[in-house]
């Protein structure tokens, strides 16, 4: 049995992107071989509500520069000494400075270290500690390309200590969108049927680049009166107040809606008839195969690994992100040449059911973890 401790800051949302990576490995690896255990830093309402069928430790670290990092060193040697891991692997920044740091302390000779974006999350400081502690990482997974380059380039990682394995979606679950889920979803957003929807799947942050698709609304409105826009998300520490205003001083009233954020993607999905993704920094967006998947014609910002998903004019649209124009021009063009929204379209949900199964992400994980062990 190989025992691995995840440990990540904390897990605020099963929908966020390397959340529900994570739990879907969690839940997903094989039990006859491996024993998952979670190791989280801080609380959260849905660590706290939640009931999992693994192992679940707090070592509270709610900042790194103070006592709790020293008083967490101990709690995980100890924790370590109980459970005995074969691997530790870290998930976000924090987590990746303590985790690192506590496997070494605690005695563990396997720490994997993921690289799930492309920088935006790392100051200066926290890149001189990531390079100290590549010397303790036997391993780094990365979900991209870009993530593997960035982490070269900034980090100073060999490339032969980085493999990448690519998110994996549970695709059955795509089945269910059907007319009916689509008008039972309109109807809760207040939108007609026979009205076009544009619509995104992202927290409501500034890398999201939202108000650069606002723009873009502010002039295709003008010449579409069916045409409607939908972002859902979360917003944190007021921004969600924050765009419902920019609605009104950008003239978009019943244009564009802000409905918060979605427990249940499918039925977000179902209610787009053309899906964005205008961030200015991704490494392997959940959302962009989300809406291959769902089968939806997509415009997408040419950032990090993006272009790792879209094939352009194939599979989607790839816009360069300082390019506003572009996105507003190719919005346009799946807006008014439906026949050929519907044909990238069909091509993406293709390669998405072919490429991005919750299967193959769970099967290169433990085939992974077998080699780092020394395994067949």
């Amino acid at each position: 049995m190989i025992k691995i401790a995840y440990v990540i800051d904390w897990i605020y949302s099963p929908e966020g992107g390397t959340e529900r990576q994570l739990l879907m490995l969690l839940n997903g690896l094989d039990r006859a071989h491996f024993l998952p255990h979670l190791v989280h830093l801080r609380d959260t309402e849905f660590l706290t509500n939640t009931t999992f069928n693994f192992p679940v430790t707090k070592v509270p670290v709610d900042k790194l520069i103070s006592g709790d990092f020293i008083r967490g060193l101990r709690a995980f040697r100890k924790l370590h000494r109980r459970e005995k891991f074969d691997i530790v692997q870290t998930l976000f920044i924090d987590a990746n400075i303590f985790g690192t740091t506590a496997a070494h302390y605690a005695g563990c000779k396997r720490i994997v270290s993921s690289r799930r974006n492309i920088g935006y999350w790392h100051d200066a400081k926290q890149v001189s500690m990531l390079r100290f502690l590549s010397r303790w990482t036997a391993h780094y997974l990365a979900n991209s390309q870009a993530a593997v380059d960035k982490t070269i380039e900034t980090e100073r990682v060999p490339a032969d200590k980085i493999t990448i394995i690519r998110n994996g979606l549970e695709l059955d679950k795509f089945a269910r969108i059907t007319p009916e889920l689509r008008a039972a979803q309109r109807a809760e957003w207040g939108i007609g049927n026979d009205d076009l929807v544009v619509g995104a799947v992202a927290n409501l942050r500034k890398v999201k680049n939202i108000e650069s698709l606002m723009r873009s609304a502010v002039e295709l409105v003008k010449e579409h009166d069916k045409l409607r826009f939908v972002w859902c998300g979360k917003g944190f520490d007021g921004e969600h107040e924050h765009y419902l205003d920019l609605v009104g001083k950008m003239g978009l009233e019943g244009r564009f809606f802000f409905p918060g954020g979605t427990n249940d993607v499918v039925r977000s999905l179902s209610g787009f008839d053309i899906a964005v993704l205008c961030s200015s920094s991704e490494s392997f967006s959940n959302s962009l195969v989300e809406y291959m998947a769902a089968g939806l014609p997509i415009v997408a910002s040419d950032v990090g690994g993006n272009s790792e998903a879209i094939d352009h004019e194939e599979t989607g649209l790839l816009y360069p992100i300082e390019n506003e124009n572009a996105l507003t021009e190719m919005l346009r063009k799946l807006i008014t040449d439906r026949s050929y929204a519907d044909r990238i379209a069909r091509k993406a949900r293709e390669t998405a059911h072919a490429n991005y199964t919750c299967e193959a992400m769970l099967r290169q994980h433990e085939q992974f973890y077998q080699r780092l062990l020394g395994n067949k």
